[in-house]
């Protein structure tokens, strides 16, 4: 039983560790720039076995405020992590940037707000974003 013990948690380890070894650096900078979000980055394909299933990065961060509510902060912090991830991860493998806000509120339901966009449109710069 010992040995069946050690062998699982050994291949719980590692499991984890090859799951979130490609996506520690982001992470780690957003939990830098976020202080206490939770930050969690999820890449791959929804369904594998289908090549139409897009290539997707998926950022789900915690907030402490309403991101419906507020969608203009919502806006600003998605664009945030949408640079974090340029910097710190190579998103020219994804096809879809997926950021999610999460607000956990006590005995109530917690608050979403989410954006999906290709990669391209994260990357553009504010500038080629005006002229088209």
């Amino acid at each position: 039983m010992v040995l069946f013990g050690v062998a699982m948690v050994a291949g719980m380890w590692t499991y984890w560790e090859l799951y979130t070894r490609p996506f520690r650096a982001l992470q780690n900078a957003i939990n830098t720039e976020f202080p206490g979000s939770s930050p969690r980055a999820i890449g791959g394909r929804e369904k594998s076995h289908r090549a139409d299933s897009p290539a997707t990065l998926r950022i789900i961060v915690r907030v402490d405020f309403d991101p419906n509510a507020e969608s203009a902060r919502s806006e600003a912090v998605a664009e945030r992590l949408a640079a974090l991830a340029g910097e710190h991860h190579d998103v020219s493998q994804y096809e879809l940037l997926e950021i999610h806000l999460q607000q956990r509120v006590p005995e109530e339901e917690t608050r979403h707000w989410s954006v999906s966009k290709p990669v391209e449109e994260w990357t553009e710069s504010p500038v080629s974003r005006d002229e088209s």
